[in-house]
């Protein structure tokens, strides 16, 4: 039965999320920026954000620029009292308001050894109308959503590991998985990767949310899987990535998403959205990445 609930839930919120996207969205173009001209125009705009100010417990601001435009962002900062703490970051999922909500429930126990750990919060996720509003508009918004984070997550590692961390595992849930491994592929220097109810085909979620609805897209397949299948960006040591799957899971159900993966991943019995608030299979499974990380450092560390 819970699973039946589980499904009906993760359907029911899909097909409002694909209902929310403006009507900019729908008039997908193939003809969009490239993620990586787009990353490569994103920086930290470090007139407004000290590169060391990350580097302290607390929320923090980040100011990003992105061409002409400047994007607030935050990061939330859990800092242990051993600076050579390894840390772990952390990337919530599209739209969770507030970023930090599934963050603050895997961590409200920690681990049995120091840990400094940190919430990114993406770009266009400071009120509860900006993701759709402003990281749906377009295909090059949704680019500039993800390189913003990637470009805090850069400055988060960079940071600690000048302070002495001992190294940085990261870790995302749905949207944020997405980002970790994107992180993985484009900048590497991390002991392992937990991508949660996630894989790199935001593609396929798209093409699932247009069926759910009845709707047809106004883009061949092909080529919206050119733009936002980010699989091909994500090459990293497979034998450094964990993914985990929900078997219900109706947003990346193992059935589309497990083939995207060189390694087979954890199935749990459990739905996308139900998993965000009942959080103990995403904590246990990111303490047992962080114990293998332990064991496993990088060829050049």
């Amino acid at each position: 039965m819970w699973s039946s609930v589980a499904t009906e839930i993760d359907r029911w919120v899909l097909r409002s999320m694909h209902y929310r996207m403006p009507a900019s969205f729908r008039q997908i173009q193939a003809d969009a920026p490239t993620f990586d001209e787009v990353l490569a125009e994103t920086a930290v705009d470090e007139c407004r954000t000290p590169p060391d100010s990350v580097y302290a417990p607390g929320v923090r601001p980040v100011w990003l620029r992105a061409g002409d435009e400047s994007i607030l962002c935050h990061v939330r900062v859990r800092l242990s009292p051993d600076p050579a703490a390894p840390l772990l970051i952390f990337h919530h999922g599209f739209s969770e308001i507030p970023y930090y909500n599934s963050w603050r429930r895997i961590f409200r126990r920690p681990p049995g050894f120091p840990l400094s750990t940190i919430c990114i919060q993406a770009p266009f996720h400071n009120h509860w109308r900006e993701p759709f509003r402003e990281a749906f508009r377009s295909v090059r918004r949704i680019y500039q959503t993800f390189a913003g984070s990637l470009r805090l997550i850069e400055l988060v590692q960079r940071q600690f590991e000048v302070n002495g961390a001992a190294y940085t595992v990261l870790a995302g849930v749905s949207w944020g998985g997405v980002t970790s491994m994107l992180y993985a592929g484009e900048f590497g220097g991390v002991r392992a990767v937990a991508p949660l109810l996630s894989s790199p085909n935001l593609a396929q979620v798209i093409h699932d949310g247009a069926t759910l609805v009845g709707e047809e897209l106004p883009i061949a397949a092909a080529e919206l899987d050119a733009l936002l299948d980010f699989t091909p960006r994500c090459g990293f040591d497979s034998s450094r990535v964990f993914p985990l799957l929900g078997r219900t899971d109706v947003f990346f159900s193992p059935e589309r998403h497990a083939a995207g993966y060189a390694t087979a991943p954890v199935i749990i019995p459990r739905g996308h959205i139900i998993t965000l608030y009942g959080v103990q299979p995403l904590r246990r499974h990111i303490y047992g990445v962080l114990e293998w990380a332990e064991m496993h450092p990088l060829h050049d560390e």
